[in-house]
């Protein structure tokens, strides 16, 4: 059975000492924000750190919330993967974040972590990152054969090639035909 409390086990400097004397010289940066906690890490060390943090005794960050990522296009590296650990047990949360560049991996957190699977492919399908180790990295919300990732900031906010006018395929005849694609009738 969950352990689980509503008293803090650490505050957020006492967690992110925490943390510190866990991961060591693999956190590139740190900040508490809001009381947040927030520590970045290679991505070379990504899985080795997440695994640790999880196994702690002291922290026990058995769940993982949450992955996400953000598009920095005019950064080397320009992806930011995100991740928000809780822990039950200890009423804890903490984020970690890593940076990888365009055409680099993430390693899969999937074998840690079950909810992994399915968030990894949400990140993958819409902003292009792969993570190794994947057992089945395959697009969740777009088509397979799509060829876009409609979260990164270059993307058109209209899409890459809207060639129809809504007006032109609403079954329900609801929408109006209006003069932006200069159809003729």
């Amino acid at each position: 059975m969950i352990e689980v409390t509503s008293q803090q086990k650490y505050d957020p400097e006492e967690l992110l000492d925490k943390a510190s004397e866990i991961l060591g010289a693999a956190i590139t940066s740190s900040e508490i924000y809001r009381n947040d906690v927030v520590i970045e890490v290679p991505i070379d060390d990504l899985r080795s750190a997440m695994e640790r943090l999880r196994n702690d005794p002291d922290l026990d960050m058995a769940m993982l919330v949450d992955i996400t990522s953000v598009h920095w296009p005019d950064d080397e590296r320009q992806f930011e993967l995100v991740y928000h650990l809780r822990s039950l047990s200890n009423n804890l949360i903490i984020g970690i974040k890593s940076r990888l560049g365009e055409g680099d991996s993430a390693p899969s957190l999937t074998p840690l972590w079950k909810a992994a699977n399915w968030q990894e492919r949400e990140v993958y399908d819409l902003m292009g990152i792969t993570f190794d180790g994947h057992p089945d990295l395959r697009r969740i919300l777009m088509p397979e054969d799509y060829p876009w990732h409609p979260l990164r900031k270059e993307f058109p906010i209209e899409g890459p090639d809207f060639p129809i006018d809504a007006y032109q395929t609403d079954a329900h005849h609801k929408v109006e035909k209006d003069d932006f694609w200069d159809d003729p009738d």
